[in-house]
């Protein structure tokens, strides 16, 4: 007995591609990815949204369909790269921390490797032509990443209750970032005697409010001094 044919394709199925939202997501990440590794060649003011599409294959008439202008592309990096470090600084310590300062050292250590390792964050971000509306965009971000640095340290020590603790260390992270700008402007790196700065001036600062000795935590909720 003959065996049943299958049943017919539909001919929807057949010729089904992605939906025009996938399609455009799709060319929207193409075109930030080729604005990053532009940006690990050249400075934000040698990079158009012309140069953009060109690197990405996508038409230019349907780059400025997704983007106005290369500032906007601009601020979705930052935003993708606002989400990785706080992603990065967010992570377990590698090593339990005998000082509060030790856990300042270690996450400036980790924003440090991020920037070095990717030179076009480095240019958005604290580099010498990141565009002011950038600049207190990414302030603004930085008050979620410094919420990480004292959640960080709070998970470890007894912070003193303070009522304006987020915006000391906000005001903290802030006096990192801006030295670790001036090593980019100087150096086109972060050195590892400006990565020294900024820890010595953000851990001054948050030392000016809290004592050097705190008393630790512990699983169980008991406290062991130093």
């Amino acid at each position: 007995m003959p065996r049943p044919a299958p049943p017919a394709r539909s001919p929807f199925l057949a010729t089904r591609r992605k939906s025009p939202r996938a399609r455009g997501l799709a060319r929207r990440e193409r075109l930030l990815d080729a604005a990053w590794s532009l940006l690990a060649e050249r400075d934000l003011g040698a990079v158009s949204l012309v140069d953009v599409a060109t690197r990405a294959g996508v038409p230019v008439g349907s780059a400025y369909h997704y983007y106005d202008d290369i500032r906007e592309v601009y601020e979705a990096l930052a935003a993708r790269v606002a989400a990785q470090l706080l992603e990065r600084h967010s992570a377990p310590l590698r090593r339990r921390p005998r000082r509060w300062a030790q856990v300042i050292e270690e996450l400036i250590d980790r924003g440090v490797g991020y920037f070095n390792a990717h030179p076009a964050a480095a240019r958005l971000l604290i580099g010498p032509q990141t565009p002011p509306q950038l600049k207190f965009r990414d302030r603004e971000r930085d008050r979620v990443l410094a919420q990480v640095f004292e959640s960080q340290v709070d998970a470890r020590f007894e912070l003193p209750r303070l009522a304006e603790r987020p915006a000391v260390f906000f005001r903290a992270l802030e006096i990192a970032d801006l030295m670790l700008s001036l090593s980019i402007v100087a150096d086109g790196v972060i050195t590892p005697a400006m990565t020294a700065e900024a820890k010595r001036a953000c851990i001054a600062y948050l030392g000016s409010y809290f004592p050097a000795l705190l008393p630790r935590r512990t699983h169980a909720g008991t406290r062991l001094h130093e």
